[in-house]
């Protein structure tokens, strides 16, 4: 499989899928991701082994149209996006717009701030192999050794 990253203002989703749609693509997935930026959104399309991936900042204040009026099911992605994340997704369709109520969350919007975020325990590096499968092997994340505080010697120790 074969694949090729497209930079887009966020402006364009709609229009962009609309063409994917017209040219018998499949939506695959829609990714967001926190970044100092703002959000990374990446929506997947596929055709004949061909993955053509959109990628868009979205600032925190911003928002970005809804793609469901050209491939429905997207609604759990961005009803994800929105309760996870907190990126205003506008006109959903209106049957299945949750309205920030798709997830029962113990804390609004957990994945909004990117001061929280922590750094993953291990990297994995994937080779993909036509035909062979996949090959992934994961590498330790580097940990600083642990500071160890002098201790003073009491009265009475030698």
């Amino acid at each position: 499989m074969q694949q090729q990253i497209i930079q887009v203002e966020a402006s364009d989703i709609l229009k962009r899928t609309a063409r994917f749609k017209k040219d018998g693509c499949r939506l695959v997935q829609i990714l967001c991701t926190r970044i100092p930026e703002g959000y990374e959104l990446t929506y997947s399309f596929d055709k004949n082994y061909f993955l053509y991936n959109l990628r868009t900042i979205v600032p925190v204040s911003g928002s970005v149209m809804s793609v469901t009026s050209q491939y429905w099911y997207a609604f759990v992605w961005e009803n994800e996006i929105h309760d996870l994340f907190g990126i205003n997704v506008e006109f959903i369709a209106p049957e299945v717009d949750y309205g920030g109520h798709f997830f029962q969350l113990a804390r609004k919007t957990p994945w909004h701030e990117l001061a929280n975020a922590k750094q993953p325990a291990a990297a994995v590096k994937v080779n993909l192999r036509s035909g062979l499968g996949i090959d992934a092997s994961v590498k330790p994340a580097v940990v600083p050794k642990p500071v160890v505080p002098a201790v003073k010697p009491q009265e009475g120790d030698k």
